[in-house]
């Protein structure tokens, strides 16, 4: 292709003795020959390699944080593809305990029901997807960086994508398979960006069509992208404007996609009352704290925007969570808000110098392309759903990548050198060390993504003070790793393990209702009756109605002998949430309890329905049969219920 050749400059003298120079015809480099694999096509290979080999010791790895909303626990997922067009009209978590939230991000969802159908509940599938998904953003990143300065920058879009690659920052990105939408979002958008480039060129229509069908594909995936209605008018105005009517062509298409996205959007999520902002909870960010001062909360934003540089250029620690009380509230006499603002008002002026110089140039673009990417997840214009996360530097990183290739790429002094550059060892001193210690923190963190019980218990020495991330680690361990302890020590220490970590969350913020709802729980297997009910009424003090409260107070009657008390709190959880096997049984049992077998076998039948791998239904079943003397109906749910529980007898 043309834009691959060098063009070969050749003396030659004139008839007055001076030394004129002519363009001989377009030298090919070998293997640059239209058709054939060329050096970019090399290099844009050699970066996919690196990215699946970095990732690869994740496909180990199980299902861990809240890959549970997403997948796991999901029953639209679990449908498969016959899911796949409620999953496309509802909002994002409905399909988790039937939760309104206000976003709507489909084609992860379509996605996880796709592998839901063809493999079941086996994460390897997941983690394989997300490694190819990203070795494919790095690829379109190389090649999208490469076209944008038009093959003269080569070098540094091959440094900035390697750092991308190797970049730790990203490993919550693709070590946790819910944060597909992340990696689907931004592979859609390089991708029409990348085919918007050729639009530039060609001016084919069906370019044009098909980079605005990915930007809608990346809309649906994740609404990050809205920031491309900025990132799009700067690449194609400013540095690919050499047809302005395509330019032009290019805005129309992006809003019109931005704008029918929107309608199909407010459309779904109005039809379930979602569509204002809800409210943000305390615990996911604290500045939602109305009763924080104005200035402690923008001091607050500006430390938060200053521990994003700071993770991007020191990548430890690197913890799952950030909230309350993982970062402080402060004011403007903090030496880090200080430190955050300069460094904020240094790159602003330091771009504006040089936008006014040269306006193509490509620092201007590093600078501008993250302050744009973080904007959306910066608190500072609308308080989003957390405080700060590692995941949501997945686009802003591209502009740091490129500014350190830039400055490294400078630093070697050579860029006219071209792919020479590469092996210089002035660069090579550099970004080996770098690249190798990434590779180091990126390769042991993808390991502490194995479960949730190794997330939360590695991340909570990190943050000791971080409520959340106490009650994750007590909730996995009451919740997961307790039930599938045999050994009754085990079970006893693993408890009280739990049940230390729940009253940890609570000492740091009181009001955790959460925390409440499983510190009930726990105390509940622990016998400690009248904790379990204070903590499972308080849950329901701060959250009226809650799912979670509701079964543990539930329960608690139950033991108590409180049945009719019991079986109303049940039938509240049912009209919540219809799809919840548990509270079907345990209604049963308490009207058999009462005495009342009609209603207890009709209420057991119903769970069996609801989920007929719940082993509790058939022993409950197999125990009214008998009392009924229906011997041969006991001996059928018996022989059910010791496929699940050998265990188990009459």
């Amino acid at each position: 292709m043309a834009d691959e050749m060098n063009y070969t400059l050749v003396p030659k003298t004139g008839a007055d003795g001076n030394i004129k120079v002519q363009n001989k015809l377009p030298v090919q480099e070998p293997g640059d020959a239209k058709g054939k694999f060329t050096i970019i096509s090399k290099l844009a290979l050699l970066l996919g390699i690196i990215s699946i080999i970095l990732y690869s010791n994740t496909l180990k790895n199980g299902y861990a944080f809240d890959d549970i909303m997403i997948i796991t626990k999901n029953h639209l997922v679990a449908k498969g593809l016959s899911g796949i067009p409620e999953l496309l009209t509802t909002p994002h978590l409905y399909g988790y305990t039937h939760l309104n939230n206000d976003t709507y991000r489909p084609l992860s969802l379509v996605m996880f029901a796709a592998e839901y159908q063809f493999f079941g509940k086996d994460p390897m599938p997941g983690h394989v997807l997300n490694i190819i998904l990203f070795a494919g953003c790095v690829i379109l990143l190389f090649l999208f960086l490469d076209k944008l300065f038009e093959r003269k920058r080569t070098v540094a879009a091959f440094l900035a994508s390697l750092l991308f690659a190797f970049h730790p920052i990203h490993t919550e990105v693709v070590a946790n398979i819910k944060s597909s939408d992340e990696l689907l979002c931004f592979f859609f958008a390089f991708l029409c960006l990348n085919i918007f480039m050729k639009y530039m060129h060609s001016g084919k229509i069906i370019q044009l069509l098909s980079g605005s069908l990915c930007f809608f594909l990346s809309l649906l995936s994740k609404e990050t992208t809205i920031t491309f209605l900025a990132v799009i008018p700067l690449i194609f105005f400013f540095y690919k404007n050499d047809n302005k009517k395509y330019s032009v062509n290019i805005l129309i298409g992006t809003v019109l996609t931005v704008i029918i996205f929107l309608t199909i959007r407010f459309s779904v999520l109005n039809s379930y009352h979602t569509n204002d902002f809800g409210a943000i909870n305390f615990i996911d960010n604290p500045l939602a704290n109305q009763d924080i001062s104005i200035l402690y909360r923008f001091a607050t934003k500006i430390l938060i925007l200053g521990y994003y540089l700071k993770l991007l250029f020191v990548p430890y620690p690197l913890i799952s969570d950030y909230s309350y009380n993982s970062i402080p509230i402060v004011n403007f006499s903090n030496l880090w808000v200080l430190i955050s603002l300069a460094a904020y008002i240094f790159l602003g002026a330091l771009c504006i110098m040089r936008f006014r110089k040269n306006r193509k140039d490509p620092i201007v673009f590093g600078i501008i392309f993250y302050l744009i990417t973080i904007t959306i997840f910066s608190n500072i214009f609308f308080l989003i759903g957390s405080a700060l996360g590692e995941r949501l530097l997945f686009f802003p990183s591209v502009g740091f990548c490129l500014l350190i290739a830039l400055l490294i790429e400078k630093w070697t002094g050579n860029t006219e050198a071209g792919l020479a550059n590469l092996k210089r060892p002035k660069l090579l001193v550099i970004i080996i060390p770098v690249i190798l210690v990434f590779a180091g923190i990126t390769l042991n963190r993808n390991a502490d993504w194995l479960d949730s019980y190794t997330l939360f218990s590695t991340d909570v020495k990190k943050s000791p003070n971080d409520s959340r991330l106490n009650y994750s680690l007590g909730s996995e361990l009451e919740r997961i790793i307790l039930p599938n302890e045999k050994d009754p020590v085990q079970q006893k220490k693993i408890l009280e393990e739990a049940i230390s970590y729940l009253n940890k969350s609570l000492s740091i913020y009181p009001d955790y209702r959460e925390a409440h709802s499983d510190l009930g729980a726990a105390y509940f297997r622990n016998s400690q009756y009248d904790s379990a009910e204070f903590h499972a009424k308080h849950s329901l003090v701060l959250q009226p109605g809650n799912i979670d409260g509701l079964i543990n107070l539930a329960a608690v009657y139950g033991v108590q002998k409180k049945y009719p008390e019991s079986i109303e709190l049940y039938k509240k959880v049912i009209a919540l949430d219809p799809d919840n096997v548990s509270p079907y049984t345990f209604t049963g049992l308490s009207y058999l309890y009462m005495g009342n077998f009609d209603s207890g076998i009709f209420y057991l039948h119903k769970a069996i329905i609801i989920d007929p791998d719940f082993n509790s239904s058939y022993e409950f079943l197999a125990s009214a049969y008998k009392s009924l003397s229906k011997i041969d109906s006991a001996k059928k749910y018996e022989s059910i219920a010791k496929k699940y529980n050998p265990a188990f007898k009459l």
